[in-house]
């Protein structure tokens, strides 16, 4: 079996990357950045020439999984037109390469729950309305409609993704790595955005690389959606005093009640149609932030924290 995973060096993908190489696949990675382990075969692509054509037309893959483009917020609000040619101009490229030279390839496309933006109703099902708050989340939103039409009109197999809050080990963003960039500079006392009552559906970046390999196994891929959650609303201050119970720590926290612009309120997600291909959460949210922690303690002794 030969695939592509697209963004190999980021967080999801070299978790992909491992997966499906311990799997025996013949394992394909591509990225912009420099590629320092071995194993597979790489890509590295220049970020003004993505040569997409090239890598599509000199192999046959059997599965493509998208895990590249920006996965920050933040940088979107501020950066909207990079954000809209990472995460929306690239899929229409990548997908018309697939479809002149590659066309049975299986697609998987990671696109987000923030294509809801704020939902009315939890948990919230993949019909719900889609009303983005973010550019983020309206590139995403444009880059699934690239999907759908590149099956609709073409009759590429494709499935998209749309994953809640993944965490984990090898994550260096979002809300973890910033408490605890926060706590290494403010040891006994540190504050963060919100009130603390917002709400979030974690899930360990394992479970995910298991479902995504259960899609790619099981699922129609007819230009279908599926969240990617536990089912489990868990607020922003306990899922931080989580993480600083497995750090052994136990400084004082404090929410400056201002929202920062993109981010979402509440979130849950339905999870029907994962359960309905068999997935089953391996990984508790206890479990999960313990081993983030570990990790986390492992890089301050390591000093690279």
């Amino acid at each position: 079996m030969k695939i592509i995973i697209l963004g190999s060096e980021g967080f999801i993908g070299k978790y992909l990357i491992n997966h499906f190489n311990a799997k025996g696949y013949s394992v394909f990675g591509c990225d912009v950045v420099e590629q320092r382990t071995s194993f597979f075969t790489y890509y590295q692509m220049q970020k003004d020439l993505l040569q997409w054509n090239a890598i599509f037309s000199g192999q046959e893959f059997e599965y493509c999984i998208n895990a590249a483009g920006n996965g920050n917020v933040g940088y979107s609000v501020t950066s909207p037109f990079e954000d809209f040619e990472s995460n929306a101009i690239d899929t229409i490229e990548i997908l018309d390469s697939i479809r002149k030279f590659n066309p049975s390839c299986k697609y998987l496309h990671i696109s987000s729950a923030a294509v809801y933006g704020n939902p009315t109703v939890l948990p919230v099902e993949e019909t719900a309305e889609m009303k983005p708050i973010s550019p983020y989340g309206w590139h995403k939103l444009m880059a699934e409609m690239i999907c759908r039409e590149y099956h609709e009109i073409y009759g590429l197999s494709i499935a998209i993704v749309r994953p809640f809050s993944i965490y984990g080990p090898g994550l260096r963003k979002q809300l973890f790595w910033d408490t605890y960039q926060k706590f290494l500079n403010s040891p006994s006392e540190l504050m963060l955005w919100g009130t603390g009552d917002e709400t979030r559906d974690f899930i360990y970046i394992d479970d995910v690389v298991h479902f995504f390999d259960l899609l790619l196994e099981k699922a129609p891929m007819q230009g279908e959606c599926y969240n990617v959650g536990t089912g489990i609303s868990t607020s922003i201050r306990e899922a931080v005093q989580m993480l600083f119970k497995g750090l052994g720590c136990h400084p004082k926290i404090h929410f400056n009640g201002q929202h920062r612009e993109g981010d979402p309120l509440y979130w849950q997600s339905a999870i029907k149609k994962m359960t309905d291909l068999g997935f089953v959460p391996a990984i508790d949210f206890i479990t999960g932030t313990q081993q983030l922690a570990n990790w986390l303690n492992s890089l301050q002794k390591e000093g690279k924290g």
